[in-house]
């Protein structure tokens, strides 16, 4: 099945949302007035990337990536990937948004990607190894 992996926009909200609700940590009331304004936000802010994996015209894969500056190695960008899901532990689609945030990190200069996954499987565990991250405590860090 073909897929393609782009940039959220405002009308994938609800979409987004219901990737998440079996997530016990994001209560999943229908999209209201801030939920709206809080995505359209986020989609504002230039230092972060909303990235969405669509097959067959249905959004099934989600992550959020934020790339700031660390004071710790002298100002040089970081990236934090953070809400990742792929509907039904999709592996292929997984790694095709986590290639495509890696690349745009890469784009902006970044020196190391941190990913930040609450709900680790070993599929994940997996898809984060073979997309090049290394396990370090909580997170995984990729350095670029």
């Amino acid at each position: 099945m073909k897929f393609i992996i782009r940039k959220a926009e405002e009308k994938d909200l609800a979409s987004v949302l219901k990737l998440f609700e079996n997530k016990a940590d994001y209560p999943m009331a229908p999209p209201g007035k801030e939920k709206r304004k809080i995505f359209s936000d986020m989609l504002a802010d230039t230092s972060r990337y909303l990235f969405v994996g669509e097959r067959n015209g249905v959004i099934c894969a989600f992550v959020s990536m934020k790339t700031e500056h660390q004071f710790d190695s002298f100002f040089k960008l970081s990236a934090y990937i953070t809400d990742i899901k792929a509907d039904c532990n999709d592996a292929e689609i997984l790694t095709a948004v986590l290639s495509r945030a890696t690349a745009v990190a890469m784009e902006n200069g970044c020196n190391k990607i941190i990913l930040s996954d609450k709900n680790i499987t070993a599929l994940s565990n997996s898809v984060y190894s073979i997309c090049g991250f290394g396990a370090c405590d909580d997170f995984y860090i990729k350095n670029l």
